[in-house]
């Protein structure tokens, strides 16, 4: 495990870098381990055993810390968004908030064409003016009363 938890500090440390050159705000990579270790305290046990070989969280953002106040000049201006990045950031969170309707007891499913045109129950209807299609249809009164429950 040391020296996957080596490497992984190696890459905090060039990923650190990039950003930095990239023009974005070294202190985002703070930002995001916090955001990491809030919801490890928040929800003990969210990350999980594939990233025990990652040094502990408190200790990245200690050294990152350290190296940008170190090894990194403060610039006038960083790169705060960019269009392909709210973009992505839109495309993500379609994905983590769409949810999946589950058919289950006592829920509406919808039936495709396909599936009405295999029924096994092949009694005809007694309604005249019904179709095969298995659609309902809303008919006025003729009397114009409205029915009562």
């Amino acid at each position: 495990m040391k020296f996957s938890r080596d490497d992984e500090r190696e890459a905090d440390f060039l990923g650190l870098q990039y950003m930095y050159k990239a023009g974005y705000d070294p202190n985002a990579y703070v930002t995001f381990f916090e955001r990491i270790q809030a919801d490890e305290k928040r929800r003990p046990g969210t990350i999980p055993k594939v990233f025990s070989t990652h040094p502990p969280t408190p200790e990245r953002i200690e050294r990152t810390q350290k190296e940008i106040a170190t090894i990194l000049p403060a610039k006038q201006e960083y790169i705060v968004t960019t269009s392909e990045f709210d973009s992505v950031k839109a495309r993500l969170r379609n994905v983590m908030f769409a949810k999946k309707v589950q058919p289950g007891p006592g829920k509406p499913t919808l039936r495709t064409k396909t599936e009405q045109a295999g029924k096994t129950d092949p009694s005809p209807s007694t309604d005249p003016n019904s179709t095969d299609d298995d659609r309902p249809t809303l008919k006025r009164r003729p009397d114009g009363d409205t029915p009562q429950n």
